[in-house]
């Protein structure tokens, strides 16, 4: 197990004080990364051997957020290699010890020369003391999204979105996903409406998002537009990122 610990800062949180959905996202990556580094296989390592790890997917399980200027520590666990895939846990805990976000993350080796998954040597592979994985109800890492999605308004690939792999950052999608859901939630609240709906707490508060899904399928780079198409079904909402000819660049479900 890899460790890290943190203080929450106020430029990592959201209106409500709590640390932001994209800050959270940011966390879970930055540690997987810190222990690459630690042990001498980190970005410039690969980057030697033209090789990359790259984020396939996230489900993010959350029990609670942390709040402005709480101690946690982040913590992650590889517990299995598959092939071209590596498989990691990742654990927010509050001063107590306690897990208060629970995520599952797989990897995908990539060979950059070739552009195509490859599979790690035993080098890196032994780098990396396998160990259980943690509890938690674990999802498929496929998405499945449901037919008749909606279409909203395009969004163009902008330098902030881009990383050091000069394609969109993973957690600038869950950024963008929620802020569509926001609007879209809120566009169909009707104030006057006598019965409650799954709407009615995007009124005087931000919603408490319980899980994250997402599946990373084709890389969008800077200049490109994306095309979100949405849906909500029962207490998932879904976002698709396609290119104009409907390739799907992630698949975004949260869970409310």
């Amino acid at each position: 197990m890899y460790s890290f610990t943190s203080r929450v800062r106020y430029s990592e949180t959201d209106e409500t004080g709590n640390l932001s959905l994209r800050s959270l996202m940011n966390y879970l990556q930055d540690c997987c990364l810190f222990q690459s580094e630690a042990l001498g296989v980190g970005p410039d390592y690969l980057k030697s051997r033209h090789r990359l790890w790259l984020l396939s997917g996230w489900q993010v399980v959350i029990d609670r957020y942390p709040r402005m200027f709480e101690k946690i520590t982040v913590a992650t666990i590889p517990y299995e290699f598959s092939g071209c895939l590596g498989w990691r846990n990742i654990c927010v805990s509050d001063e107590n010890g306690v897990c208060i976000v629970r995520a599952n993350s797989p990897w995908v080796y990539v060979n950059t020369d070739t552009g195509r998954p490859a599979q790690p040597d035993e080098t890196e592979k032994s780098a990396y003391a396998l160990e259980e994985r943690i509890p938690m109800d674990y999802a498929l890492r496929k998405i499945k999204l449901p037919e008749n999605m909606t279409a909203g308004t395009p969004v163009p690939v902008i330098q902030e979105f881009i990383d050091t792999n000069h394609h969109v950052n993973n957690a600038q999608y869950v950024d963008i996903a929620v802020n569509i859901m926001e609007e879209d939630m809120r566009a169909f609240h009707d104030p006057d409406a006598a019965v409650k709906t799954q709407t009615e707490a995007f009124r005087d508060t931000k919603p408490f998002i319980r899980e994250i899904r997402v599946e990373y399928k084709k890389q969008a780079i800077l200049g490109e537009i994306l095309y979100p198409e949405t849906c909500l079904r029962d207490d998932w909402y879904y976002v698709a990122f396609t290119d104009p000819d409907g390739h799907v660049y992630a698949a975004v479900a949260i869970r409310l």
